[in-house]
């Protein structure tokens, strides 16, 4: 488990915390063909009335924590503001305006949306260059207001987080993957390979993509080459060798596992039986705040130049507070021994 050919390094934003490889065992367990569409989760709100993450209202005690983190922000970008001139100070003053206008929408429900930035990338760390919280954006709504999931009822359901994925898992008499089951699932059979095809990115020739991912200059243009800018329906991309559909790319699948960047170093002395990630005291020993989960599989969004989250062996957080629409799940079950 993790890592893949050529990265040992980490030359990949989404390999960082994927080594060092080591072994696991899994009990049997069944896998969705398909990531969780819009379709099936509209029948699992209208059967019980969920309201998702992103449709809540924000708690007091978060809403005056970010507005804090905000002021604090603003404070910091101002003081380098003064120093800079030309071009870098409106790059900042820029930033100062995007952070207060967020401020002011920081108790409205929503979802972090990727927009392509409108100008150079100033800052490789800085997020906030190509993704926008936008309030209103929810699993029906899933680029913001405006948009809508009807007519998309085959791609998969986005601006969900692990609460909202648990929960959907079920209601449908299933559970989430733990992230050894996924990565057991997604390499398909195959020992070590890069892909969860084989060795070849492209084996079918350089027209025939293998997954939904991002192609063009990163961040600022995918040409989707391989049909699609953004989710693509289920089963549009060949499955892997256990007839797994979009186990690379399309959306980032979120599992059961709690991440921290050290999970597999934690456990490299030895084998792990049904490996779970670390628990809530140890995260909390080890200075993790925030629950973070992990997701795996890469999106629509990962490209050779940024993530190559694609790759069986990446792997991501999410924060739970953080729904995002290029963030999807899919489900896993036990397989029930026969005692007779």
């Amino acid at each position: 488990m993790g890592g893949d050919p050529g990265l040992m390094g980490g030359g990949s934003q989404s390999h960082g915390s994927s080594y060092p490889v080591h072994t696991v065992k899994v009990d049997s367990f069944w896998m969705d063909a398909t990531e969780v569409t819009n379709g099936q989760f509209n029948e699992f709100v209208e059967a019980t009335g969920y309201v998702t993450f992103a449709e809540r209202p924000l708690p007091e005690a978060y809403v005056e924590e970010m507005r804090r983190m905000g002021k604090a922000r603003i404070r910091e970008l101002r003081a380098f503001a003064a120093r800079a001139e030309g071009e870098a100070r409106e790059e900042l003053q820029a930033a100062i305006k995007q952070i207060g206008e967020a401020l002011e929408k920081v108790d409205s429900s929503g979802a972090i949306v990727f927009r392509e930035p409108d100008r150079e990338v100033r800052n490789a760390n800085d997020l906030s260059q190509w993704w926008q919280i936008v309030p209103g954006a929810t699993w029906r709504t899933p680029e913001g207001p405006g948009s809508t999931w009807r007519g998309r009822e085959s791609h998969p359901v986005v601006n969900v987080n692990r609460e909202d994925a648990a929960a959907y898992a079920a209601w449908a008499g299933k559970r989430l993957p733990t992230e050894a089951e996924w990565e057991r699932a997604a390499r398909g059979g195959l020992e070590r390979k890069p892909y969860t095809w084989g060795d070849e990115f492209a084996p079918k020739g350089e027209s025939v993509w293998m997954a939904n991912i991002w192609q063009g200059v990163w961040p600022y243009e995918n040409t989707g080459e391989d049909g699609f800018v953004a989710t693509a329906p289920v089963k549009s991309f060949p499955p892997n060798p256990y007839g797994l559909y979009d186990i690379s790319g399309n959306v980032w699948e979120i599992v059961a596992d709690r991440y921290h960047p050290r999970t597999y170093a934690m456990r490299a002395d030895r084998v792990s039986v049904n490996p779970l990630g670390p628990d809530p005291e140890t995260l909390r020993r080890l200075g993790q705040g925030r629950p973070a989960f992990v997701t795996r599989g890469g999106s629509f969004l990962c490209s050779d130049s940024w993530c190559r989250g694609y790759q069986p062996g990446s792997r991501q957080l999410q924060e739970i507070d953080s729904p995002a629409n290029h963030t999807g799940f899919r489900c896993a079950m036990d397989v029930e021994i026969s005692k007779e």
